[in-house]
Formats: C-alpha cells, sequence, structure tokens
C-alpha cells in the first residue's frame, strides 16, 4: 500500500442485531457507510483510507466506490480486533477508526485527533461531547470523565461523575500509534471492562493513556431505526441552502379581503418577514410559491428581496421544479413549507418538508416536520429554530 504517516479505517458489519444490514441503509438518499466513506475522504491531511468488513456484499459496494476493502474474521468483537488483524497491511505510523455507522463526524475533529496523536507522548486518542443529565441517562452514552490534563480516568454506562450537571459523552472513534495496538493485541484479561463491555477499560487497566479531545460536535451514532431517521434530519439539515414556501395559509392566515373595487388584499406577519431577510443575509435563497396571484403579494416579496416566484400555479409540482432550477440547487438542498392538500406533491419531492399547525390532515402525514404555529403566524421562525435544532453546523 501507499507510504502515509497516516491510514483512517472504517470497520463496518451487516451483523447488527438492532439494525440489521446497517452499513447499506438509505439516508438521505445515500447507503450509511458511504456517508462515513465521504466524510472521511473530506479530512484536510494525507491520509490512506481503508474498509474492514467480514461482508463480501460490503467489500463489493466499498470497492465499487474506489476505496480499498479487506475482508476480515467474521469472530471479532469489535473494530480495534479487526484492524489489528490486518495491521501489517497498514505501513502508517498513526491508524485513526472511524466507525461504519458515524455519518456525522466532522472532519474537524479528525484532523483534531491526528495532530493529538502525532504530537503529544500519548498512546490513543478520543473525542466527547457535553450533554445533559437527560442525555446521561442513556446507558448507551457512555460516558467518560478525565483529568485536568484531558487524559481519561476512566468510562462508563453509568452516569459519571456523581453530582455533575453536565456530562461527557464517549464518541468510539480513536487515533492510535501503530506501537499502541501491538501492545494491545497482547492484553490480559480485563474485569472493568468486560463489566461495562467497554473496549477502552482494557486499555486503562493496562496503563495505556488515551487523551480525550472535546468538541461542539453532537454526531449521532446509527443503532436503532430511530436513530437513521435522526441522522437523516442532521444530514439533511446541514446542507439546506434554501427555502421554497406556499404563500396562502402559510405566510399568511388564509384570508383574502376585498376592497369596494374589488382589489385583493392580504395579511402578513412581521416576524416572517424578519425571518426571511435573515435567511437571505445568511446566503439563503428563498422562493414563493402560490395557487394564486396578486398585486399585495408581489409588493411583498420585493419588499423582502426574494427574486424567485412562481404565482398562479395549479401545479405546485411543476412550480417547484421549476424554481429549483432557477435556484440552481437540488431538492436535498431546499426545505419546503405548506398548508393545504395541493402542497403534499412539493412536501414528496423535498425531503426537508414542514407543514403548519392548522394543515391540511393529509400533508401532516406526508410532511418530514409538523411546527407548532399556524399559518400567519410566524411560520419562518419557526421554521429556523428547528433546523439550528437538527443541523449540526448551521448557525441561523
Amino acid at each position: 500500500m501507499e507510504n502515509k504517516n497516516c491510514t483512517i479505517v472504517i470497520p463496518a458489519r451487516m451483523g447488527s442485531t438492532r439494525l440489521p444490514n446497517k452499513p447499506l441503509k438509505k439516508l438521505a438518499g445515500k447507503p450509511l457507510l458511504q456517508w462515513v466513506i465521504e466524510l472521511a475522504k473530506n479530512v484536510s491531511f494525507n491520509a490512506i483510507l481503508i474498509v474492514l468488513t467480514e461482508d463480501q456484499v460490503i467489500k463489493e459496494f466499498v470497492e465499487s466506490l474506489g476505496v480499498k476493502c479487506f475482508l476480515t474474521n467474521k469472530c471479532h468483537k469489535n473494530g480495534t480486533a479487526r484492524i489489528i488483524e490486518i495491521i501489517d497491511e497498514i505501513d502508517s505510523e498513526f491508524i485513526i477508526s472511524l466507525q461504519g455507522d458515524e455519518p456525522l463526524v466532522n472532519p474537524i475533529d479528525l484532523r483534531n485527533l491526528y495532530e493529538t496523536i502525532k504530537l503529544s507522548n500519548v498512546d490513543i486518542a478520543s473525542i466527547c461531547h457535553e450533554v445533559d443529565n437527560l442525555e446521561a441517562e442513556d446507558p448507551s452514552n457512555v460516558k467518560v470523565v478525565f483529568d485536568l490534563n484531558h487524559y481519561a480516568l476512566y468510562f462508563s454506562r453509568s452516569k459519571i461523575p456523581y453530582g455533575a450537571e453536565t456530562y461527557h459523552s464517549h464518541k468510539g472513534v480513536y487515533a492510535f500509534k501503530r506501537s499502541a495496538l501491538s501492545k494491545i493485541k497482547f492484553l490480559e484479561y480485563s474485569l472493568l471492562s468486560n463489566l461495562e463491555d467497554l473496549e477502552q477499560l482494557q486499555w486503562l487497566e493496562n496503563n495505556m493513556s488515551i487523551r480525550m479531545i472535546t468538541t461542539k460536535n453532537k454526531s449521532v451514532g446509527v443503532d436503532t431505526q430511530d436513530d437513521l431517521i435522526n441522522a437523516e434530519n442532521t444530514l439533511l439539515a446541514n446542507h439546506i441552502k434554501g427555502l421554497i414556501c406556499d404563500i396562502d395559509g402559510t405566510l399568511t392566515n388564509g384570508l383574502v379581503w376585498y376592497g369596494d373595487d374589488g382589489e385583493e388584499l392580504k395579511s402578513f406577519n412581521i416576524k416572517d418577514g424578519s425571518a426571511i431577510k435573515k435567511l437571505l443575509s445568511k446566503g439563503f435563497k428563498v422562493g414563493f410559491l402560490s395557487g394564486r396571484d396578486s398585486v399585495p403579494l408581489r409588493i411583498r416579496a420585493q419588499e423582502l428581496g426574494v427574486e424567485f416566484l412562481k404565482l398562479n400555479q395549479t401545479d405546485k409540482k411543476k412550480g417547484c421544479l421549476e424554481l429549483l432550477s432557477e435556484m440552481n440547487l437540488e431538492a436535498v438542498n431546499v426545505a419546503y413549507i405548506g398548508d393545504d392538500e395541493n402542497d403534499i406533491p412539493c412536501c414528496s419531492l423535498i425531503p426537508f418538508s414542514f407543514s403548519v399547525k392548522n394543515c391540511h390532515k393529509d400533508l401532516q402525514k406526508i410532511s418530514r416536520f409538523h411546527l407548532d404555529v399556524k399559518g400567519g403566524e410566524g411560520v419562518i421562525n419557526a421554521f429556523i429554530e428547528r433546523l439550528n435544532l437538527h443541523s449540526t453546523n448551521l448557525n441561523i
């Protein structure tokens, strides 16, 4: 293999008990494992990339992406054991283990791991992030405590340390020195590791050092169907660059007034206007889509600086596709907000879709998210709050 200072290794297997065939499960249009491979390719340092698996179907998929893949023994309990099996195939001095079910790890965190393991006198480096009291209750959310120099003292499925207000959740992403993996290969039995079912406790019990790096990125590991949905929501949110919004019943309360001379009047919420300007200032593209056309609507769009308009659209899906073309964005890069039955084709087309609180019952079944506010009562602010909630890198 090519000789580089660092190799990123992605262990992946099909035999998950809670989510069978996990690596090839689709989220946001691509298999889970493909997302992990792509984030590993996006690191800012030179590294070889390989995948380890026990399954021929995964090997064939990985190689179709142009990535080297090794078949390993089916008996291994964890990814570290898989790496040790093929360690002679790796020429690098530093090895990063990135689990195949972690599609939301930030490449910056991988760079920090590499810099830490390369520049410090430590056997292993890993990452953690803060969680609150409720999140810490989950035994699958492994907690870590570390000393003043960020060296790990203990890992547990229990809430540690006692009396804390915030806790640190450990993510199973490691950077190893090659010498550390050679040592782990011959480690003896570990009581604590067996009790907690955590391989890293065996390393601590044998006086190996683990340096923890705290990150603000709360990556979502995928172990269950709910995890898959949460990860998909985050992946979609991270890639949203635009918004297409219905008008009547969404940006307005759905009422239309006519004056003595027949002119049409509409009522718009000032909060929505401010929120739309905020999106535009952040570089978002905003489009209006409506089955009606009116002078007030055109004036409102001009006031807000919304340049993408499709009005008087009886076929909303057609209007939506035309807006996507004009905005030069794919459906996965845009959010949609609607309120009525005729918005169903748009919510079916655009994955990151929203319905307002008083929407048509069939639209609520189709849209990905259901907002807690009615049309005309500040829908765009509610959308921004939900977008920020699911995203790991947007801050609007």
